[in-house]
């Protein structure tokens, strides 16, 4: 009998359920050798799935270091927190310890897995959550994500294993062991080269940086100058002059919008009032393409029917924008965006659900019905586009990472730079557009970087002469609603406008 969930154990019960079950199904043992770490991480759920349903402290500590989202999400990174001490008394290794084997088992699996985190996951339905977590009668199974497979060991504090298939979903409590995947140690190569603000460090002295500081939650983050909605019913008003002066004349509205230029005032100097933002994210077509798309690595957050269905084990997707703008001094300038949307804010998922296994292991399971992609409004800042000092277009790429491996690689680019500038006391454009001067072309080398396993969900070219808003609507019943201008291909759609900063 093949099923959807395979539980193993050493109970009489099990032992009946074994026997009526392929002889050749997988055992969590023979999935951890897909992960190099994984028999460590196997034996560090066991003994925390014993910890969680014997010790209350254990259980009051992972939901409230949860809640924290020290790295933008419900992450508990073991080195970090296992000297706290608990409501016990006792530290969290100390709460531990006693479920291992012997002391030199939780040495080694701290020797060799200085990114090991606890994971409190949102399952579906409000089923469970580090929100919703009812730590004085909810004890959860403990999930191991392993890198190379989809399919999702899980451990019992009684000695149960079972294996749980990509596509389904747990509706009962599961907390996960995993890789952090947001902080990288002074022992992994890259670690020099990253620029984020704050070092971490843990008792045993192992330093840790976040490998971008939008991971960070104790920095402070860019808010938006106008909130939701409004961006769209109430843009800023020079947004709104910019699209009334030049909706029918010949111009570029962002000549407006940074130098001031309109066709009666065609001079200008450059403001630092306003910079070039991306401010929304939708994914196009079919939702469940897009899935297979950003999900065709194992480990990913994936919602989806199919082979590769394990995202409740992990938390958010990464979207990562990177804009590399080329500068009249011949430098390419990167800029690197990213924001961290749960699946639930790019998605809306409609779950069907059934029971599977034996009693005492028959459980509620969750999968995928239909997945329509939602808008996302984003905040997501790139660069005061000053025509003096960068070129005239600039593109965007567009991936969701899964990787903290940095991969440099290189391209040649050509753009245009405008040349209609009259440099005496100050820096004064002239003219509308490019003027009459003659507009110099430029081929670079723009270095650039990616991560490894990263998927690339393709690239956008922006204009400075793209309107920024494009249309408006009138009825009685509403308020005026701007259309913003959209970059889009057939994965995802971007808006770009300018928002004031100062």
């Amino acid at each position: 009998m093949k099923s959807m969930v395979k539980i193993f154990a050493f109970t009489l019960v099990t032992a009946v359920l074994l026997a009526s079950c392929d002889p050749h199904e997988t055992q969590p043992s023979d999935l951890a050798r897909s992960d190099a770490d994984g028999d460590l991480k196997v034996m560090f759920a066991r003994s925390l799935a014993k910890a969680v349903a014997s010790e209350p402290a254990v259980r009051r500590f992972l939901k409230t270091e949860a809640q924290k989202m020290m790295d933008e999400d419900y992450d508990v990174v073991y080195q970090l927190v296992k000297d706290t001490k608990l409501g016990n008394n006792r530290t969290f290794r100390e709460n531990l310890l006693p479920y291992f084997s012997s002391e030199g088992d939780l040495v080694k699996i701290e020797d060799r897995l200085p990114l090991l985190t606890i994971f409190v996951p949102i399952l579906p339905e409000g089923t469970f959550s580090a929100e919703a977590w009812d730590v004085e009668s909810q004890i959860p199974d403990v999930a191991i994500r392993l890198r190379g497979t989809n399919e999702i060991p899980i451990v019992k504090a009684t000695g149960e294993q079972m294996i749980l298939e990509p596509d389904l979903i747990p509706g009962y409590p599961v907390i996960v062991v995993k890789n952090n995947e947001r902080l990288i140690t002074e022992k992994q190569s890259g670690y020099q080269d990253m620029q984020t603000t704050r070092i971490l460090k843990a008792p045993n002295g192992l330093s840790y940086r976040f490998v971008d500081d939008v991971f960070d939650r104790y920095l402070p983050k860019p808010s938006p100058k106008e909130a939701g909605e409004q961006r769209l019913t109430k843009p800023h008003q020079k947004l709104k002059e910019a699209f009334n002066i030049y909706g029918h004349a010949d111009g570029w509205q962002r000549d407006y919008i940074y130098y001031g230029i309109t066709p009666t005032h065609p001079n200008g100097q450059f403001s630092y009032d306003f910079k070039e933002y991306i401010t929304s994210f939708l994914f196009t077509g079919d939702a469940l393409l897009v899935y297979y798309k950003i999900s065709e690595q194992t480990g990913d957050p994936e919602i989806k029917s199919g082979k590769r269905s394990s995202g409740w084990t992990d938390g958010f997707f990464e979207i990562r924008c990177t804009a590399v703008i080329q500068a009249q001094n011949g430098v390419g300038n990167e800029i690197k965006s990213k924001f961290l949307p749960y699946g639930q804010d790019l998605f809306d998922v409609v779950y069907k659900t059934s029971k599977r296994g034996i009693w005492p292991f028959r459980y509620t399971y969750y999968s995928i019905g239909s997945v329509t992609a939602k808008l996302v409004l984003t905040n997501m800042p790139l660069v005061n586009w000053d025509l003096y000092a960068y070129a005239a277009t600039f593109r965007i790429d567009v991936e969701e990472v899964d990787n903290t491996e940095v991969i440099k690689y290189s391209r040649m680019e050509t753009v245009e730079f405008a040349t209609n500038f009259d440099v005496q006391a100050t820096i004064l454009k002239i003219g509308l557009k490019f003027g009459g001067s003659m507009r110099r072309t430029i081929t670079n080398t723009i270095e650039t970087s990616t991560t490894k396993e990263s998927d690339e969900l393709g690239q956008a070219t922006v204009n400075f002469a793209d309107k920024v808003l494009i249309g408006q609507t009138q009825n009685l019943l509403v308020l005026p609603y701007y259309a913003t201008r959209e970059y889009y291909n057939d994965i995802f759609s971007i808006s770009i406008e300018p928002r004031v900063v100062q």
